[in-house]
């Protein structure tokens, strides 16, 4: 499947609006741009994750399945959580026919 970034990030936004969550510019074409490398039919997940930086900080990763790929990360759950779940009702869209005509997810197959 395909869909152009601009697209992309716009469903997105509107499905994490539904939720109260909001994204920076930044963070929704990161996550545009990670999508397509995160292949696979299994659904979004949050892992938790012990940063690099910082005596217990916490880092949440939104990744599909097993993979270790990430398409989002973040230090606070709720946002982690809310991409997550917003990527699975896009897809959820696209195999149902919901989508916005002429978008398809692109580097799902």
């Amino acid at each position: 499947m395909t869909i152009e970034p601009n697209d992309f990030q716009s469903r997105l936004r509107g499905l994490l609006g539904l939720q109260g969550a909001v994204l920076t510019d930044e963070e929704l074409s990161h996550t545009a741009e990670r999508y397509p490398r995160c292949r696979g039919k299994e659904h979004w997940d949050v892992r938790e994750y012990v940063r690099p930086t910082g005596v217990g900080a916490r880092e949440y990763r939104v990744v599909r399945g097993s993979s270790i790929e990430d398409v989002y990360r973040s230090a606070e759950r709720v946002r982690a959580a809310a991409v997550g779940t917003a990527l699975n009702e896009l897809e959820s869209q696209e195999r149902s026919g919901e989508a916005p005509e002429g978008s398809q997810l692109k580097g799902q197959s």
